[in-house]
């Protein structure tokens, strides 16, 4: 009898990709095999993709899954086959200093899964990287677990509270998040983005301000809106250093700024220390996520306090990623993801 097999979406080299058919993950006795249902495209895959990171090729790209759960090993007895998860697939060592720290988002030696990421029919992973689901949940929602993780990480840095005006700049489907989970702290945002589209996205979703930076001088906009005080808190969730430059000096008093996209390629920015100093600002990033910020994004999800299904433009089989990736780097709608073994839950 033949052994059973699975799709897989191969890189064998930058740039590449080829269907292949694999023999299923057997997992071992703490590991969960989970079939995955969908997987969103992160601009970090597009980019290792592109051969600009230094990941190890071959590989099998994805990180953003939710799926059900098909098998487990001997020492995993609080699952169920068929039960609704979502995955994270960074395995962090849980005994360097940062992890000891209470920093495993940025674990010295973390294990990735170098040929068996999420652009695949299965994945095997150890049972702390599973998160069960609600059974109504959506799975498609649910895949957005990881990059809401990574926001709510940063929003946390901003120290928000009830009242305070904070700023996203740029409205991918990260800055829709930022903005969401700013809201859900009680702030009140303004969203600023060059396209249309959106602008008019972060409205439906409960910005307070939308603006186009080309067409309305924002230094003027946060003035007048925060009657001369300045935003509270400012996030950068666009990879354009200058923009870093330009928003420093609108944050009030006291205000913070995280950095949360990714400068690719590397850049420098200036920055006068006196606005620093006499601010009394505060710069910040972040990057990556822990469990704990997996479980918030998990509740914001779950509770509806953040609407991460909606920002799914495009739904894609699994071999069309190549289209999904091009779609990315050309900016084009919002969330693509790569519908691999579609489930509907009991509320869709």
């Amino acid at each position: 009898m033949s052994e059973p097999t699975m799709r897989q979406m191969w890189s064998e080299t930058p740039g590449q990709l080829e269907l292949r058919r694999r023999p299923i993950f057997q997992p071992k006795d703490d590991e969960v095999l989970v079939k995955v249902a969908y997987t969103g495209i992160c601009p970090w895959d597009v980019r290792a993709f592109s051969g600009k990171s230094s990941v190890a090729f071959p590989r099998v790209l994805g990180h953003e899954s939710a799926g059900t759960v098909a098998g487990f090993g001997d020492k995993v007895t609080d699952l169920e086959l068929g039960q609704p998860v979502a995955a994270d697939f960074i395995v962090k060592c849980g005994y360097c200093k940062a992890c000891r720290r209470g920093r495993p988002n940025r674990c010295q030696n973390p294990t990735y899964q170098q040929f068996g990421g999420g652009y695949a029919d299965y994945v095997c992973l150890p049972r702390r990287n599973i998160y069960p689901l609600r059974p109504s949940t959506s799975l498609k929602a649910a895949a957005f677990m990881e990059p809401l993780a990574c926001v709510v990480r940063g929003q946390e840095m901003l120290q928000l509270h009830p009242g305070d005006v904070a700023l996203v700049v740029g409205l991918g489907p990260i800055g829709l998040m930022h903005m969401q989970v700013a809201r859900a702290f009680g702030a009140q945002v303004i969203a600023a983005d060059l396209l249309p589209a959106r602008r008019e996205k972060a409205a439906q979703l409960g910005a307070t301000w939308t603006v186009d930076p080309q067409e309305t001088d924002l230094t003027a906009f946060v003035q007048e809106v925060t009657d001369g005080w300045g935003v509270d808190a400012a996030v950068i969730a666009v990879g354009v250093a200058p923009l870093i430059e330009q928003t420093l000096p609108l944050l009030a008093p006291g205000g913070r700024l995280n950095i949360f996209a990714g400068i690719y390629p590397k850049q420098t920015i200036q920055l006068d220390p006196n606005l620093i100093h006499y601010g009394e600002y505060v710069l910040t990033g972040s990057a990556d996520s822990t469990p704990q910020d997996m479980e918030r994004a998990l509740e914001l999800i779950q509770s509806g306090q953040v609407d991460t299904e909606s920002l799914i433009s495009h739904l894609l089989p699994l071999e069309e990623l190549g289209r999904g990736f091009q779609m990315v780097a050309n900016r084009e709608g919002l969330k693509i993801m790569m519908a691999i073994n579609p489930v509907e839950t009991a509320e869709t």
